[in-house]
């Protein structure tokens, strides 16, 4: 399966077999792992950005508060202001990109731990579920929540009588 063949909307898949399934499973939890170290790596560069800012704000507000009044009033950050369905920050791009690319952080380690118990549970799954079969998933989100197997042949549960009769 190519890279680009992930599916990270929400749906049903159908695999052909327990290894096609594995194969996809191991591919997302890859890709999960590297997105989440790319805007983990974008996180540490814009902290790293902050922090050089807010050490020359400090030494440029050390120069200030020697000419400013006590009394003057300190500026607030202006930050998101909603605009329709969505909120917007034009004010402070910075420290909202900050922001976004933490959610998008936690977002991608919530999914990488998701994705690695789902492809334990394949373990399971393969040891329970002898034969060939068709696996089905549930994906929600990119991440799988649900499995269907078809084509193993259900247990068939018969009805057998045993007793003797005796003519009276």
């Amino acid at each position: 399966m190519q890279p680009g063949n992930l599916e990270l909307g929400s749906g049903l898949l159908r695999f052909r077999s327990k290894e096609q399934a594995r194969e996809y499973m191991e591919q997302l939890l890859e890709y999960y792992k590297m997105r989440s170290e790319e805007y983990g790596g974008q996180m540490g560069e814009l902290l790293r950005i902050a922090q050089a800012g807010a050490q020359e704000g400090k030494d440029q507000k050390d120069a200030k508060d020697a000419k400013a009044p006590k009394d003057a009033p300190k500026q607030q950050a202006k930050g998101w202001v909603k605009m329709g369905a969505l909120p917007v920050n034009s004010s402070d791009p910075q420290r909202a990109i900050a922001e976004v690319t933490l959610k998008i952080v936690e977002e991608y380690k919530i999914k990488v731990e998701r994705t690695s118990e789902a492809l334990k549970s394949l373990d399971e799954i393969e040891s329970r579920a002898a034969g060939s079969a068709n696996l089905v998933f549930y994906v929600n989100r990119g991440v799988p929540e649900a499995v269907i197997i078809e084509g193993s042949a259900p247990k068939q549960e018969t009805f057998a009588f045993s007793g003797s009769f005796r003519a009276v």
